[in-house]
This record gives structure tokens, sequence and C-alpha cells, in this order.
């Protein structure tokens, strides 16, 4: 006579995929990344002016929007792309880096890699556009915060819509977003200068994205 040996279920492929970072937020991690090594090491060789020198080439300078021209050609519209690659320094990259790995993982989830790309680039185009209106004179303006904000946002917006339909446990949701407003807490204590108009332009478009297409989804059940 045998023992009977229950069978263990695995998770499937596609749900540990969903688990799992997006390969391109991994490789805007690395990216972010790299960047600050190369500016430390810029520093650590004797070109203490390397950073500033780079901010005014890739950060954001709202009186660019309204002068239309920059440096070089296109830089009005290109600086809308590259000043979330920047970052103050390492604990200004790290902040950003973990809340994003966080809130990542948790609306891949729900969304997907493809849309949630889109949310990130329209959160972080939203940010500074609402912080050049706010702001009309400021610059520079780095980090990928706003972008951050933005992709908290549309899993606010859409778990807890989608959440409160389906009576679905939200603990783990709330959590990633608690600890997304802690570290940014911390960085506006830590900096002062926190840009927090891109904050709210970032969100608050992360948000209607989240919210539309949630009720996109409600619409097709």
């Amino acid at each position: 006579m045998t023992d009977r040996i229950p069978l263990i279920r695995r998770p499937s492929s596609a749900s540990a995929a969903r688990s799992q970072l997006p390969r391109w937020v991994t490789v805007l991690i690395v990216v972010c990344c790299l960047v600050e090594a190369a500016l430390q090491l810029a520093i650590l060789a004797g070109y203490p002016s390397a950073r500033q020198a780079v901010f005014m080439l890739a950060g954001f300078w709202s009186p660019l929007i309204h002068d239309g021209y920059g440096l070089y050609p296109g830089q009005p519209l290109l600086m809308f792309l590259t000043y979330g690659l920047l970052h103050s320094g390492p604990m200004h990259l790290a902040m950003n880096m973990i809340s994003l790995a966080f809130v990542a993982r948790e609306l891949h989830r729900l969304i997907g890699p493809g849309m949630m790309a889109l949310i990130y680039l329209a959160s972080q185009i939203a940010a500074a556009a609402l912080f050049a209106v706010m702001q009309p004179a400021a610059g520079p303006m780095i980090g990928a915060s706003g972008a951050v904000f933005g992709v908290a946002g549309a899993l606010i917006g859409y778990a807890a819509i989608v959440g409160h339909r389906r009576r679905r446990p939200m603990g783990q949701m709330w959590r990633s977003v608690g600890l997304i407003l802690a570290l940014n807490v911390a960085i506006t204590v830590l900096m002062p200068s926190i840009a927090w108009q891109a904050h709210l332009g970032g969100a608050a478009m992360g948000a209607a994205i989240g919210i539309g297409l949630a009720l996109a989804a409600a619409r097709r059940v």
C-alpha cells in the first residue's frame, strides 16, 4: 500500500511573470544608476562641475518652455524625457528607485507592462508640465519622482475601484502605497527644495488613467 502524495500546485508561468518587475522598469533603474555612477566618478576624477553641466543639458528648465529654445536644438522637448534620468545624489536616486520597484510590481500584476509604461511616460510629462506652469522661472527640476507618483496614483485609482467591485483584499497595495508616502516624506524633509508640483502633476495624471482603465474594465464585465 502506498501513501498518496498531495499535489503541490505551482504558480503558472504567467502569474510568476506578473509578480516580477517588467523588463523596461529594470532597464530604467539600471540606466538611472549608471547615470548617477558616471557623475560620481566624474567628481572623483576631478570634475566637480560635471553634475551641473549635465543638469544644464538634460534637466528640466521651465523658462525654456516659454522662450521656445535652449542650448541645443530640441532641448525644450527632449528635457521632458531626460530630466527623469537625473538625480541629485545617491540618496535621491535610491529612494526613487526603491519606490518605483515597489509600486511597479503591484501595478504590473493588475494592468501589465505595456500600459504601465505609457502611464509612466504620461505622468513624467504631466509632472514637468505642471511644474512649468506653477514655477515658470524655476530650474533645473530633476528626478523620477513625478513619474513614480504617477504609477502610484494609477495603482491607487485602478486597484481601489476594481478591488472594491470584486471585494478583493487590498492590504498589500496599501502597504506599498504607504511605503511610497513614507519615502517621499523623508525626501521632502531631507531635501527642502523638492518639486512637489511635479509630484502633484504626476499623481493626478496617473490616478486619472488608472481610474479610466478601471471603469473601462468594469464596462467590459
